[in-house]
């Protein structure tokens, strides 16, 4: 049988760090959040330019709008530099308590469809995905 001896843990542990340039990385992936869907699409005026533009995998920006007449836990979503919405009020306290603590979030675009809700009135819906960065 061959002669092999496990190496000190705390060894590991260092040659491991060595391995990752010295660099301590606790998670290699962001952590998901929670799936949402864009609220107010049907406000943004140039949503028509806008939404034929955005697909699935798309990133999406999160910004906090601590100003918001309608919601002090406001939280903006951007598309390619442009306002198309916002995360849902009932979805945004515990979202907008981590950004408010520094905490970087971001969105990806699940699906993005017609939905015909009304009679004839097709009903633009972008569904995404919130992650928060590590």
């Amino acid at each position: 049988m061959a002669n092999i001896q496990k190496t000190n843990s705390e060894l590991g542990k260092f040659v491991e760090f060595l391995h990752n340039d010295g660099e301590i990385k606790p998670f290699l992936k962001d952590v998901y959040l929670i799936t949402v869907h864009v609220a107010g699409l049907e406000f943004v005026d140039d949503i028509e330019e806008i939404f034929p533009n955005i697909a699935k995998g798309d990133n999406l920006e999160l910004f906090r709008e601590k100003s918001n007449e309608h919601d002090e836990l406001a939280i903006l979503v951007k598309f390619n530099g442009e306002k198309i919405g916002y995360v849902p009020k009932r979805n945004n306290e515990v979202l907008a308590n981590l950004m408010d603590a520094g905490k970087e979030l971001y969105g990806v675009v699940e699906n993005a469809y017609l939905d015909e809700v009304y009679d004839g009135y097709p009903f633009k819906v972008v569904e995404f995905k919130i992650f928060l960065k590590e």
